[in-house]
């Protein structure tokens, strides 16, 4: 099935130019959660959905330990997790950053190039 998507104008406040812009924004077409996979994983192999989801849950445990621990967590196939921070405040001097004021901003992912390979022949309808 097709990923819908949506363009949308780009207004340029910074220039003068007045040639039209737009981007693009995928529309999605629901969500899908972790019930739904471990039941579809269970189907394709001998485990059934509660050791999937048993599984599942032990990476998401150990992958955000390792994070904790100052580590980014690659999976083969799947991609790079890692944790993004940010100030908690403006600082004007960087010698008053302390511990304490930085905190957790984002868990960023990085797709791998199996899973790029793999995605290369999507395809898109309006």
């Amino acid at each position: 099935m097709p990923v819908k998507y949506r363009l949308t104008k780009i207004n340029d406040n910074i220039t003068r130019n007045t040639t039209p812009r737009y981007s693009v924004t995928l529309v999605s077409n629901g969500n899908i959660n972790l019930e739904k996979i471990a039941r579809q994983i269970s189907h394709m192999s001998t485990l059934t959905s509660g050791e999937v989801f048993g599984v599942v849950e032990s990476i998401l445990y150990v992958l955000a330990e390792e994070m904790k621990a100052g580590k980014t967590v690659s999976i083969t196939g799947l991609g790079t997790f890692y944790p993004t921070a940010e100030l908690t405040r403006e600082i004007d001097d960087p010698g008053r950053v302390r511990a304490e004021s930085i905190r957790l901003k984002s868990i960023a992912f990085k797709p791998s190039p199996g899973l790029r390979k793999r995605m290369s022949n999507i395809k898109f309808v309006k």
